[in-house]
């Protein structure tokens, strides 16, 4: 009756041999059937009693199961719940004590927890929020958490608050207290929240952020320290602080843009690539320094004019020149009127950097260094400071063998010895770099800020400041000194070193667009570390003269939450085209960190206020108001979705990614600044290029009415939506599973839900409306009205869909570290064609709407390895995935204990819940899933076999290099040139490959496929 299926098939394959067995890896024990839809919804198990406990909505009953023996539990009892409640919505066991939530008539009352004793006698009743939706125990059993989701009721006229209520029963459930927690605190912050990627939009945008998130599962982490809050709707997680029962943080989930895919990146070190790296000189101070290398790229431009199919040229731009920490004006004697930045090479020139990469071998070299120079030609353009008694006063270290050998200042702490050096009227530290319509180079710089227009030679064509510069420092000196003054004023007040960090250039409207790196201090300091306010300025680039001008809201600056540290300033920046831009925003998390913040959103300006035209009618300072405040004054931010966090991907090589470049195809182009080698924190030696693609994996099938099973890319952004989620620790780090079934508020007095076609679609965002919405394609698919109009003119400027169709892992701080991709609907496809997205057993129903619909999910560790097992509830199957590496999960086998009669589905139908029982708790001394099905009334009773570890061990024996995507349909990529030999399931050879990228298998049958290599072990890959 039941069906199972395997990655590996059971296969063992050795070096150009495969031997066979067949094995399975879940087997069905039993099904404890109660007769009746709608029952055993949620279970729990109690290792002591060895009893299963089962929620049943339609009796409104608890039931309690004995499974002393596995293949034949027994119903023991059945226990009205009528006395407490409407109907139960979870139960959770722990050390005798069995919960049970259940919801209020109405549900937007409060709701209560009951608790017994495993033999069914009532122990005590609680009272707690609004509709009890799930509940879990602490570690140790002193607390139970219970999920109050606080839905509304139908007509939207009471919206109870969605809370966490947290119940103490470490002195005994007869003194049990609740502390029940809200999300009030955030009520003043929902367009910040918003602004994040997290959904609050309930009753047409009228609920507040305490009444819109409502919460759905949680997960505690690990340790105990923090739980984690699932908020379905909201596409987010609350973190509740468990020691100060407050919400620290709510993470958004971000969305899955199924026009793309994974992202996988590749690096190129270009310093070792290229041979003969230069030197820039050696510091001849101290009797003498190492030498320093060039380096310090903190801007990076891809040249399509010069650029061909396979090669690709850059141009990159070092920052103000090898330097070391600043010295305290304070410090020093005599006291300077600014801090000192010392410069190792005090003659450094500016320059631009051409490198060239060839994607065909990953050669990279380096071209051309065009240095950089004034209108004259002749006098060249320093990285020193511009303006006495305003800058940084540049300096160097004094040395009789040198010709800096008078001393200007001493430091009071080392004694060390400075000699001061010229200030550069012109002089740049750069960031950013591009090219117009005429060949010109464009740069920005920090220090003013500035924006430099270079001939391709070099030579300065202008330089703009913002107006007042010339009065600025101890002398007020002639307008035009520093620059031509065309820049607003207020751009003077940018935080230190913190001016222009990215520039990108619109070439049909001629426009450059110059990004701040942190938020302007303006009024004055008070504000740092308390706006989110990021300046976008578009100058006219004919002229220099200031044309536009938007808010960009960091992502963690102004509220600082679940961190490592500050997310703070700006990287770069480059124009895609419709009035998008990518934007790297970071904070400054050293590298090697995982969970650090160096993120490539992309950005939308449709909708976005112009301030520049807000701000002559009047506006006050934009960095002293919050988002919500701004919101409130009319000013609307610019729209970000999150495209990737570089360290996720491994790109961990500096704590400055402050190159970025857009490439043909889509693919994305990132470069570090590494501060030309110098020690200090978070510095690297090495400049790494880095090239970020996408697998084009997130595909899925959009209509129930096409006739056909058809996974393919679709211009929508998928919400993720989860509803079960899941905690497990890898060398002592948390990360979260997320089953992304996807949920909408359909109410009669509100509903965000209707069909891609009923849409009215912005015509610029899609020229190709009518195909588009035609039932075949994407006409058919259910989507929301609660998003995507982004300047709000009634036209839909981004189609959403929901769900992820997925499972997910993030890791603590809400970083996307790995999603199935398109895996759930190609394995499907794969298994069980003539029930793909079924729906009660008709085929393809469910393909409009959330596919398989992932709901249930459990973790299991055995024998050294760990498994997610991932229930889908629409097609009644269960699938198991390796996640001991949460960066590489992989594939193990899918099982379901159902088939399709006369009568419709028969057996286990509608997998709701899945609960893992380790061997050492079992009855039968083997490890087991508990599912509780929730259409068929049922309770699955599923042995997990030990050949599981067998699979994870010969997967994770030795492989020294990745294939992707896996499950695919056309090629198999790797992430570095591979030999060696592919064979089929039989173990016939089908190719031999030497320092192959990727192979193409479109013509192969579907099967499975084993790539044995020389020297970097062995991978599988499912090919349909």
């Amino acid at each position: 009756m039941f069906r199972f299926f395997t990655l590996l098939g059971g296969l063992c394959f050795f070096w150009g041999t495969a031997a066979s067995q067949n094995e399975q890896e879940l087997y069905h024990l039993s099904s404890f059937e109660t007769g009746m839809e709608a029952n055993a919804e949620t279970v729990a198990f109690d290792p002591a009693s060895n009893r299963v406990f089962l929620t049943n909505s339609a009796p409104n009953t608890l039931g309690i199961v004995d499974l002393s023996n596995p293949k034949a539990p027994t119903l023991v009892m059945e226990i009205s719940l009528s006395p407490f409640g409407a109907g139960p919505n979870s139960v959770a066991v722990s050390d005798g004590v069995v919960a049970v939530a259940v919801e209020s008539g109405p549900k937007t009352d409060p709701g209560k927890v009951v608790f017994f004793d495993t033999d069914g006698a009532f122990l005590h009743e609680v009272t707690v929020g609004a509709l009890p939706d799930m509940l879990t125990f602490s570690q140790d059993g002193a607390l139970v958490l219970v999920a109050n989701e606080g839905e509304p009721n139908d007509d939207y006229t009471i919206d109870p608050m969605g809370s966490v209520s947290v119940i103490d029963i470490s002195g005994g459930v007869s003194s049990a207290s609740v502390t029940t927690v809200t999300f009030e605190a955030f009520n003043d912050k929902k367009v910040h929240l918003q602004n994040k990627g997290v959904r609050i939009f309930g009753n047409n945008g009228m609920a507040t952020v305490a009444e819109d998130l409502e919460p759905e599962y949680i997960a505690l982490s690990p340790d105990g320290a923090y739980a984690y809050v699932n908020c379905q709707e909201a596409n987010a997680l609350a973190v509740l602080d468990m020691t100060t029962l407050e919400f620290v943080d709510i993470l958004p989930l971000g969305y899955k843009d199924h026009r793309k895919g994974r992202p996988a990146l590749k690096s190129f070190i270009v310093n070792e690539l290229v041979a003969d790296w230069p030197e820039l000189g050696t510091p001849a101070y101290d009797g003498g320094q190492d030498p320093v290398f060039l380096g310090g790229f903190s801007g990076m431009y891809y040249d399509p004019t010069e650029s061909t199919v396979n090669k690709y040229v850059f141009y990159v731009v070092p920052d103000r020149g090898p330097n070391d920490d600043t010295f305290g004006r304070n410090d020093v004697s005599p006291a300077a009127p600014q801090n000192l930045r010392p410069f190792k090479l005090p003659d450094y020139q500016g320059r631009i950097v051409k490198l060239t990469l060839n994607r065909q071998t990953g050669a990279v070299s380096l071209d051309e260094q065009i240095l950089l120079y004034r209108q004259d030609g002749v006098t060249p353009i320093s990285g020193k400071g511009n303006i006495p008694g305003f800058d940084e006063v540049p300096v160097t270290y004094t040395d009789p063998a040198t010709p800096y050998n008078n001393v200007d200042f001493t430091d009071s702490n080392s004694g060390e010895e400075l000699h001061q050096l010229p200030y550069d009227e012109l002089g740049g530290d750069f960031e950013g770099i591009l090219r117009d319509n005429d060949g010109n180079f464009w740069m920005c710089d920090e220090y003013r800020p500035a924006l430099y227009k270079f001939q391709p030679d070099g030579v300065l064509i202008e330089r703009y400041v913002p107006e007042g510069t010339s009065l600025l420092g101890t002398t007020p000196q002639p307008a035009g000194t520093y620059g031509a003054e065309t820049l607003p004023a207020v751009y003077s007040k940018r935080r230190a070193n913190r001016g222009f960090e990215a520039i990108a250039y619109n070439p049909e409207i001629n426009v450059i667009y110059a990004f701040m790196q942190s938020p302007i201090e303006n009024p004055d300091n008070s504000v740092r570390n308390n706006t989110d306010v990021i300046r976008i300025l578009g100058v006219d680039a004919a002229s220099g003269t200031p044309v536009e001008e938007y808010v960009y809201l960091l992502e963690q600056n102004q509220y600082s939450g679940l961190s490592t540290s500050r997310v703070d300033k700006i990287g770069d920046a480059v124009y895609m085209g419709d009035n998008k831009f990518l934007v790297l925003e970071r904070d400054s998390e050293a590298p090697g960190v995982t969970e650090g913040k160096k993120y490539i959103f992309e950005i939308n300006l449709v909708g976005a206020t112009n301030t520049l035209e807000a701000m002559n009618g009047g506006l006050l300072s934009l960095e002293a108001y919050s988002a919500d405040e701004l919101a409130a004054a009319g000013v609307q931010a610019v729209h970000k979705t999150k495209v990737a966090n570089l360290p996720t991907l491994n790109y961990v090589s500096s704590d400055k990614p402050e190159g970025l470049a857009l490439l043909p195809g889509g693919e994305i182009a990132v470069m570090n600044d590494n501060d030309f080698g110098l020690a200090g924190a978070g510095v690297t030696d090495n400049s790494v290029l880095g090239i970020l693609s996408f697998q084009e994996d997130y595909g899925f099938d959009a209509s129930d009415r096409d006739g056909r099973l058809n996974i393919t890319s679709h211009p929508t952004l998928g919400m993720f939506l989860p509803d079960a989620i899941a905690t497990y620790e890898v060398d002592g780090k948390t990360y979260i599973l997320t089953a992304n079934e996807g949920d909408s508020r359909d109410y009669d007095g509100y509903s965000e839900e209707v069909r891609v076609k009923d849409l009215i679609l912005d015509a610029t965002a899609y020229p190709n409306a009518d195909e588009l919405q035609a039932d075949e394609n994407l006409g058919r698919l259910k989507t929301t009205t609660a998003n995507g109009d982004y300047d709000n003119d009634g036209d839909v400027d981004q189609i959403y869909s929901f769900g992820g169709r997925s499972f997910s892992i993030f890791d603590a701080y809400g970083n996307l570290v790995y999603d199935s991709g398109q895996d759930f609907g190609t394995i499907t496809t794969f298994i069980e064609p003539g029930l793909f997205n079924e729906d009660e057993g008709e085929k393809d129903r469910r393909s409009d709407d959330k596919g398989v619909e992932p709901e249930a999910l459990a973790v299991g560790t055995i024998g050294g390895f760990t498994y997610a097992f991932v229930g889908f509830e629409r097609q009644n199957a269960i699938v198991v995935y390796d996640i001991t590496d949460p960066f590489s999960p992989m594939f193990i086998t899918y099982y379901n204990n159902r088939t399709l009669g006369a009568n419709g589905l028969e057996g286990d139908v509608s997998p709701e819940i899945i609960k893992f029982v380790p061997a050492s708790e079992s009855p039968n001394g083997e490890n087991l899933l508990v599912v509780g099905y929730e259409v068929s009334g049922s309770v699955g009773i599923i042995q997990v076999g030990g050949e599981l570890v067998s699979i994870s061990e010969e997967l994770r024996d030795e492989v020294a290099f990745k294939a992707f995507p896996n499950p695919t349909v056309d090629r198999i990529f790797f992430n570095q040139p591979i030999s060696g030999q592919v064979f089929n399931a039989s173990g016939h050879l089908m190719a031999t490959v030497q320092d192959a990228a990727q192979i193409n298998v479109n013509d192969w049958p579907a099967g499975m496929y084993i790539v044995a290599t020389e020297g970097h072990g062995k991978q599988r890959f499912l090919k349909l």
